[in-house]
């Protein structure tokens, strides 16, 4: 029986684990990306989305979701940093995406879109600050629909707590399980409507 919900070391341990049955961490990044996408249509029925993307792998999961969006006909706005930020399957996720980068300092939310929140997920363990704090503040005080990829970006994955600032999602699209973050005030008001998402992991 799957746990109600996981610790940030139970989530890893998981994918380390899939990592090995898959033979590259890569293609569990893809399943992600695709699997998020197709719920994002599912929910919206949008035809414009913007896509802000951070660092790590949740920036790749947004760099390989946007690119499924634009593949199901869907206009996408994509914000993200230079490529000498992005390492690894983030790195990779980097290169495929083949639509326009524009950078997070220029996001623009002044439009009819849903957003997606790909900025930093369960794995961040500092104070949101600088451009991030600027684009969470955007973010927040848009007043577009907010769609959040894994958690809202600034909630610490193991108890819910703000780190410094925090995005305010009307969607949360829990990656495999819900993580404790999610349970615990105040992640639980942030994360909105939060929706488990399966990306192939096999238990």
């Amino acid at each position: 029986m799957r746990k109600i919900a996981l610790s940030i070391s139970e989530i890893k341990d998981i994918e380390k684990r899939e990592f090995l049955r898959l033979g590259d961490s890569f293609k569990l990044m893809e399943q992600a990306g695709e699997a998020c996408a197709k719920q994002i249509i599912k929910i919206y029925k949008k035809n414009r989305f913007i896509v802000v993307c951070g660092p790590g792998n949740n920036g790749g999961d947004g760099l390989i979701l946007s690119s499924r969006l634009s593949e199901h006909g869907k206009e996408v706005d994509l914000y993200c940093l230079d490529k000498n930020n992005y390492k690894g399957d983030s790195l990779k996720a980097y290169k495929k995406n083949k639509l326009k980068k524009k950078p997070l300092d220029e996001l623009n939310v002044r439009q009819d879109a849903v957003i997606v929140d790909a900025l930093f997920g369960i794995g961040l363990n500092k104070k949101i600050e600088g451009i991030f704090k600027e684009c969470v503040d955007k973010i927040n005080n848009s007043k577009l629909k907010v769609i959040a990829v894994d958690i809202p970006s600034g909630i610490y994955g193991d108890n819910g707590k703000v780190m410094g600032e925090a995005v305010r999602a009307d969607v949360t699209l829990a990656l495999h399980a819900k993580k404790l973050g999610h349970k615990m005030y105040p992640g639980s008001k942030l994360s909105g409507k939060i929706k488990i998402i399966d990306i192939g992991i096999y238990q």
